[in-house]
């Protein structure tokens, strides 16, 4: 497993001991405000996180959830935030560094490695977070309707599990598209290279 250095709140722009990016690298084509271009690419997980609710909900002639449990469904999904960068941090290799942190101002987390992985590992360590949305929404699937309180513990972290993947989802078409086959793809602070 890589050596993972947890770097509590930190601004939102800083930059970190940069990794050399080989003169050949190529740097992927990526828009400047990744969060903002990113917000399409949560539609579809948005879509099936609602059919999957709408579904649920047409099983059953009462409501389905149990209002009184919703602060504890956000919570539990804001305490996510970090594991999902923690799950990006796993999938790197033993000889990589990964900061991983939180930006508490944006309500938002980050993992930065300048390790160079392969494309097939860029593209499980983007997706691995969506983990994090799939498992509450399987329970909140195949939960009997008489568990109000499950219910409604898990829809809330199922539809930020699934959504909060966003920008990874943007980066992974990127990478389909413009990542040749056996290139390596590097982070630096100026954004991810590809090369081979």
């Amino acid at each position: 497993m890589a050596e993972i250095i947890w770097e509590g709140n930190q601004d939102w722009e800083k930059d970190f001991p940069d990794g050399q990016v080989p003169e050949n690298a190529v740097k992927l084509k990526r828009p400047d405000d990744i969060l903002k271009a990113s917000l399409p690419y949560g539609i579809f997980p948005l879509i099936i996180c609602f059919v999957c609710v709408f579904i649920k909900k047409n099983a059953s002639d009462a409501f389905i959830f149990d209002l009184r449990f919703m602060p504890a469904g956000f919570i539990i999904g804001f305490l996510l935030i970090p594991i999902h960068e923690f799950l990006h941090a796993v999938c790197y290799p033993k000889n990589a560094k990964v900061y991983v942190g939180v930006c508490l101002k944006k309500v938002a987390a980050y993992a930065v490695s300048f390790c160079a992985i392969s494309k097939s590992r860029y593209i499980a360590m983007s997706l691995a977070p969506m983990a994090l949305g799939i498992i509450p929404l399987i329970i909140f699937i195949v939960c009997p309707l008489h568990w109000k309180a499950v219910l409604t513990i898990c829809v809330v972290p199922a539809f930020m599990g699934m959504i909060s993947p966003s920008p990874d989802y943007m980066d992974v078409i990127a990478v389909i598209k413009q990542v040749p086959k056996g290139a390596k793809i590097q982070a630096s602070n100026e954004g991810l290279y590809w090369f081979k």
